[in-house]
């Protein structure tokens, strides 16, 4: 009795859901119509040109007008006291590779309060690393993997890079 209920029930809803459906199809109101028609024959008003004659100032009116024009004063860019920063070929001291930005960020904080040395984060695909310095030579970085290992850091290398030189 169940079986017989469940397949009338199917089939029911089977000959409802592939029934013919009545498309309806509604004609546009005047009002829904946002387009309007215009005529071919719209006017348009006429546009004259006229030549206007250009006088030069002289060379004493020129320098009034800019004198007066100018409030400002003009002076060259300095330098002075903005350090120069190059990059070259060098050394640093890596103290870290992380996953995600926030535990590298940590741990160089940690080494900014220590170290007397820049601290840097590079990433280099997939690791964010923390590396210590810019070291023109070897025995410079040497000597500071040194310390960073005294320091606690005991996984310290040196690692050849870009550098920063002022």
């Amino acid at each position: 009795m169940k079986n017989l209920t469940v397949m009338l029930v199917i089939a029911l809803l089977f000959s409802f859901g592939c029934a013919k459906q009545q498309s309806v199809r509604e004609e546009p109101l005047e009002e829904d119509i946002i387009f309007e028609e215009f005529s071919e024959t719209t006017e348009i008003p006429e546009i004259t040109f006229t030549e206007e004659t250009k006088t030069t100032p002289s060379t004493e009116e020129k320098k009034i007008t800019e004198k007066e024009t100018s409030i400002f004063e003009e002076k060259e860019p300095t330098t002075e006291g903005i350090p120069r920063v190059t990059k070259k070929h060098g050394f640093r001291v890596q103290i870290g590779a992380y996953n995600t930005k926030a535990s590298a960020e940590k741990i160089a904080n940690r080494a900014r309060t220590i170290l007397k040395e820049r601290v840097y984060i590079e990433y280099i695909m997939p690791h964010y690393k923390v590396r210590v310095g810019n070291f023109t030579n070897r025995a410079s970085a040497d000597h500071c993997k040194v310390n960073l290992r005294r320091r606690g850091y005991r996984g310290a290398f040196i690692v050849e890079t870009e550098i920063i030189t002022e």
